[in-house]
């Protein structure tokens, strides 16, 4: 099993922000994971997609950091199913259901990432959410042990699983039912539209940096514009003007830099309102305590 190490993760994320991983390894088959799990099993570690929702320390991270490659990107077109590898990209998976005429996907229409990373997080819209279409989904246990878990199992949440985090994903089937082809064209042709309208798809991000509070409150971009934090900045990060839930890197951005306009989001937005936000992003490498302070669990 190769290892890579002080590998630059600000190369691997969507952000281009991060230090490196100590560690850092591309397992391309089931048993090259099971090793790699094994060698690393002191240290803990991170599965990395396409790094679309994950804000590194400037420290990096002493976890290992695995990136699936090889067989996991496999896909395999079927007449009422897509079985995927967990290193498929959601886009392409999405743009098949589009050419095919597969019903009930435009929801992750323009959504970056990973199969694994979109199982991780419950990928979607506020309404909607990946594992509504999930059949049953596969994953490694840092034993070693390859597991079938149902959406039953999971108990998917807003942006969120009952899985242990600690397990890999590593396949999944989800349900592709033929429709209309020229309706389920228009479905996801309206919802690109409409993210592409309001969302920021020109400078480096994590997409949404908050979860949505939810009622009576409303959206988080909304909450965040309230409170005065549209078009802030620190250093070379920026609260978009755009869209309030994203704090885009500019050019040259810091971990630290993005922190603290998330630190001060969520002071103003506790002292103005009332409520705590909880970060959608994921934060690796940081603290215990800088993690508190964002409304993280460590």
């Amino acid at each position: 099993m190769r290892w890579e190490t002080d590998m630059s993760l600000a190369l691997h994320t969507r952000y281009r922000i991060g230090g490196p991983a100590v560690s850092f390894s591309r397992p391309e088959t089931e048993a090259e994971l099971v090793a790699a799990l094994a060698d690393r099993a002191d240290r803990g570690h991170f599965v990395l997609g396409w790094g679309a929702n994950v804000l590194v320390s400037d420290r990096g991270v002493q976890r290992a950091v695995l990136m699936l490659a090889g067989q996991f990107g496999a896909v395999q077109l079927e007449p009422d199913a897509f079985e995927v590898g967990a290193a498929a990209g959601i886009p392409g998976m999405v743009g098949d259901a589009r050419r095919l005429g597969r019903s009930g996907f435009a929801f992750l229409e323009a959504v970056p990432g990973t199969i694994g990373g979109a199982l991780r997080m419950n990928a979607g819209s506020a309404t909607e959410g990946i594992w509504d279409r999930v059949l049953w989904a596969e994953a490694v246990t840092p034993g070693g042990e390859r597991v079938r878990i149902t959406p039953q199992d999971a108990k998917p949440v807003y942006r969120g699983t009952g899985v242990p985090a600690d397990w890999v994903f590593v396949a999944a089937r989800l349900t592709a039912p033929a429709g209309d082809p020229k309706r389920v064209q228009q479905a996801h042709l309206e919802r690109r539209r409409s993210k592409v309208e309001s969302q920021v798809y020109e400078l480096p991000s994590c997409g949404s940096t908050w979860k949505n509070p939810g009622p009576p409150h409303g959206s988080a971009w909304e909450v965040l514009s309230r409170v005065g934090m549209r078009g802030v900045n620190c250093g070379g990060a920026r609260v978009s003007a755009k869209h309030a839930n994203f704090i885009v890197n500019e050019g040259e951005a810091t971990a630290e830099d993005v922190i603290w306009l998330m630190r001060e989001s969520r002071r103003r937005v506790h002292e103005q309102l009332g409520i705590w936000l909880a970060p959608e992003i994921q934060l690796w490498g940081f603290e215990e305590e800088e993690l508190k302070s964002l409304g993280a669990a460590a």
